[in-house]
This record gives structure tokens, C-alpha cells and sequence, in this order.
């Protein structure tokens, strides 16, 4: 007879605890997301566990977060924590040691609205946005927090002047369109086009989903040729129709000098054009 297998469990669901006012809220919550309040706090850290996320908008909410932490066994080790207001530079050291990850510890961190991130966060695509983040103009370096609670870290030079000339301002960050956008000033970048350019797997999986749907090295070109900005006449000494009609497939896929011409200006190997 032959032996019935185990049943595969689930991976459990991820909880998410907001501490502080949800009078900025003008929709209902989602059902995973829970408001923790003052007399309930002491339960929810004892219960706590790396699928728990805590989500605090003030300082004081997180300073009473720590100390329950403290005084309950077991612990919130493991949990996560997101501080939209910065914590006092004296509890980073502790709340780095009680919690597993904790985002928002810089004085500089920027974040979406809360009722955008909110969403986000409990998404299906949370991985694909972009919740917040902080510019380090010392090092030039931009950590971007994505809806997973995952970081990005970025040079500033992988944000490129726009096509109109629009330079990106790294000191002043914000998020918009739900995660979306990332927006440096005036200067914008889509957090898809963030993600395609630095992300081999958000890549792969993208590639998946449009190969259902378009195969093709006209449709692969068009997809890098917008990604880098640059127009159907950025290509001499290729014709802007030549271009054009490679991306339509009204002509097979170029060899040799056309080839080479498209993989230089788009500062790729000629293999890997079909991969975008």
C-alpha cells in the first residue's frame, strides 16, 4: 500500500499592526491589517511572529512597542517593524536587537502616504512598488524600500537625465501613484522602469508574463529603447523608419552592422536585446 503524503502546509499569512490614529484613513482597512491599541499591545507582542509586521506612525508608539517588548516573553524577535517617524537615535540599538528588520530609523526617510502604503504593502504586487525611502548624499546613494519590506540600494548615477533635460534632485525624494512613482524633485522615474533596469529576477518574471503575450525581437527592442529614453532617431546612422519598422516586424530580425549599431546605442551585447 502505498503511503499518503503529508499535506503541504501553508505559508502563513502575513499580519500587519498599525499603532497610532487611523483618522487620516478614509476607507476601510484591509482585512489583514489590524489597529493595535494601548490595551491590547502587551497581547499582540507575545503573539508576534516573523509573519507579524508592525507598522508605527509616532515616535511614542514605538518607544511603547520596545518596552512591551521588553517586559513579554517570548519577545517580538523576528518581527518586523516600520517606523514612519523616526525613533529616538538612542533606541535604534535596541530595536535592532528586539526585532528582526526595522525600516525607517534615518532622520531622512521618506515614505508614501500612509493610506498608500497601507495598500501597498498588502498587495499582491508589493514586491513591483516602491513604499519609501532616504538619499545619502555622501556616499550618492539611494535606498529604496519596496512594498515586500525589502531595500534597494542604488547609485545616484542609475537615475540618468531625463529626455526633456530634467535632472533628478536626490534631496528631495517622495513617492506617489502608490508606489509607482519615485520622484526627485521635478525629475520622475516609474518604479517598473527602476525595477527592469536593476532587478534580474523582477526582469525574468516580467519576460514570463509578456511572453504569453508578445514574442518578438520588434517588441523586445521597443521595450530597452524606452527603458534607456531615446527616441526612434537616436540610432545614426540607422533611419528613424528603419528603426521604426524593426520594432513593428515589418522586417526580420537585423543582423551584423544594423545589429551592432542598435546593441551599442542601447549599451547591450546584441544577445541580450531579445531578453528585455
Amino acid at each position: 500500500m502505498s503511503k499518503l503524503l503529508p499535506p503541504i502546509k501553508a505559508k502563513p499569512a502575513t499580519e500587519f499592526y498599525l499603532f497610532g490614529s487611523t483618522n487620516r484613513f478614509r476607507t476601510p482597512l484591509p482585512p489583514s491589517v489590524n489597529v493595535c491599541r494601548a490595551a491590547d499591545l502587551d497581547q499582540v507582542v507575545r503573539l508576534a511572529t516573523s509573519n507579524t509586521v508592525f507598522i508605527s506612525f509616532h515616535r511614542t508608539s514605538t518607544i511603547a512597542l520596545l518596552k512591551s517588548s521588553m517586559s513579554n516573553r517570548p519577545r517580538a524577535r523576528g518581527a518586523q517593524l516600520l517606523t514612519i517617524e523616526p525613533p529616538p537615535a538612542e533606541s535604534v540599538p535596541a530595536l535592532l536587537g528586539v526585532f528582526g528588520t526595522v525600516l525607517g530609523l534615518g532622520k531622512d526617510s521618506r515614505w508614501l502616504p500612509v493610506e498608500e502604503l497601507v495598500r501597498v504593502i498588502t498587495g499582491n504586487d508589493a514586491s513591483s512598488r516602491f513604499i519609501g525611502g532616504a538619499a545619502d548624499m555622501e556616499t550618492e546613494t539611494l535606498a529604496l524600500v519596496r512594498g515586500s519590506r525589502e531595500t534597494m540600494v542604488l547609485p545616484f548615477s542609475a537615475f540618468e537625465t531625463s529626455g526633456d533635460g530634467t535632472e533628478p534632485d536626490f534631496s528631495k525624494l517622495g513617492f506617489t501613484d502608490f508606489g509607482h512613482t519615485v520622484a526627485l524633485g521635478d525629475y520622475e522615474a516609474s518604479a517598473d522602469a527602476i525595477l527592469y533596469e536593476n532587478d534580474a529576477t523582477y526582469r525574468q518574471n516580467l519576460k514570463k508574463e509578456r511572453l504569453k503575450s508578445e514574442q518578438s525581437f520588434g517588441a523586445s527592442l521597443r521595450r530597452l529603447r524606452l527603458q534607456r529614453k531615446l527616441t526612434q532617431e537616436d540610432f545614426a546612422p540607422l533611419a528613424k523608419k528603419t528603426i521604426a519598422r524593426i520594432e513593428r516586424n515589418e522586417v526580420g530580425k537585423p543582423h551584423g552592422k544594423t545589429l551592432n549599431v542598435l546593441a551599442q546605442r542601447l549599451g547591450v551585447s546584441a544577445d541580450q536585446i531579445e531578453s528585455y
